[in-house]
């Protein structure tokens, strides 16, 4: 059990990260200047909180600066990013789980880990744009009608495959202060 447990703390660390990273890589995570202790709310409406900079990005309602640390308070933002860092941990935690029980995976203990790949890929679409910079303005300009469908998509394909992992035996929801009793 205690394999397991480690397991779920890499799965919730993996999930923490990445939706740290997301909010960072959309904007609304920055370290940067002089350290700086406020916080303030901009505008508290619903009109500037569903309305939008870019695809799925949207205005923030409140800034907090702590230290280095500057973050631009968007609901909407944050819960996509709790949405696909969720889905991300979990989906980490399944594959972990299922490759410890070599019974559930007919192709070998790697075969079920890397069919889960794909969607842990899949769930960088906020970096795409970034990364199809590094392919020239000809491949930018040619992909750019497709980013707006990257993060509805991860959100889909992770969600598939977790529910092609609890098919496949990992469990519905992990526990990680879980104390097993030992009947003595």
């Amino acid at each position: 059990m205690a394999k397991t447990n480690k397991y779920q703390w890499l799965a919730l660390i993996s999930g923490a990260f990445y939706g740290g990273f997301y909010l960072y890589a959309v904007g609304d995570l920055n370290v940067i200047g002089p350290p700086v202790w406020d916080a303030y709310i901009a505008e508290l409406s619903f009109e500037r909180m569903f309305s939008s900079r870019s695809t799925l990005m949207f205005e923030a309602v409140a800034v907090i600066e702590a230290g280095y640390l500057i973050w631009l308070v968007s609901p909407l933002n944050l819960l996509i990013a709790t949405l696909l860092s969720g889905l991300l941990a979990a989906n980490i935690h399944g594959a972990l789980y299922l490759r410890l029980q070599s019974q559930s995976c007919t192709t070998g203990r790697g075969g079920l880990f890397a069919g889960s790949l794909p969607a842990l890929f899949a769930g960088g679409a906020c970096c795409a744009p970034s990364l199809i910079l590094l392919l020239g303005i000809p491949a930018l300009g040619a992909l750019s009608a497709f980013f707006g469908w990257l993060v509805p998509l991860s959100l889909v394909i992770l969600g598939l495959n977790r529910i092609r992992q609890n098919q496949q035996g990992a469990p519905r929801t992990f526990h990680v202060f879980r104390v097993d009793r030992v009947a003595l």
